[in-house]
């Protein structure tokens, strides 16, 4: 028997601060239009059946809108989008997950939904990333383009203004 473990993302180090913008953030209906136009845009661009824009709180991660799946909750510990924002760049493109040693035993990898292609934005509000916009894909692709990357960065704001639009008034 082997053991196969995975990498949790390594906390941002102004994580009180990120937590407190996320906590200001409203519900957005399941239905809203605009979120809907920015995730199917983020499939066309990055070529995948999945897109969701997540917020990572606490220990988990929530899917604010997602398409090509039901919306569901996961664990911050298994979560690829914490990696997303814990990186300096705010940006993560993993080809293939089954080959990354950081993700080949993730539960979403070796089981539902055998995600196999990653491509994430990290979603700030001021400075804090507080969740991502990302494509999954169930096959492996090669990284994003530079021209995808740019793309998804103008989607990430997109969502951005989206998320604050429905922030209550300081």
């Amino acid at each position: 028997m082997s053991l196969h473990f995975f990498s949790a993302a390594f906390r941002p180090a102004d994580e009180a601060e990120r937590q407190q913008a996320v906590r200001g953030i409203a519900p957005i209906a399941a239905d809203d239009a605009a979120l809907r136009d920015v995730l199917e845009e983020t499939c066309r661009i990055l070529r995948t059946p999945i897109a969701m824009l997540t917020l990572t709180d606490g220990d988990v991660q929530r899917m604010v809108g997602v398409v090509g799946m039901p919306a569901i909750e996961v664990p911050r510990a298994i979560a690829f989008c914490s990696h997303t924002i814990a990186t300096t760049e705010g940006l993560l493109t993993i080809p293939d997950l089954r080959a990354d040693p950081r993700f080949a035993a993730n539960p979403l990898v070796c089981g539902g939904p055998r995600a196999r292609h990653y491509t994430g934005v990290a979603v700030r509000i001021g400075p804090f990333p507080v969740g991502a916009l990302c494509g999954i894909d169930t096959r492996p692709h090669g990284p994003a383009s530079f021209r995808q990357r740019a793309d998804l960065r103008r989607l990430a704001e997109l969502a951005a203004r989206r998320l604050r639009a429905d922030a209550p008034p300081n």
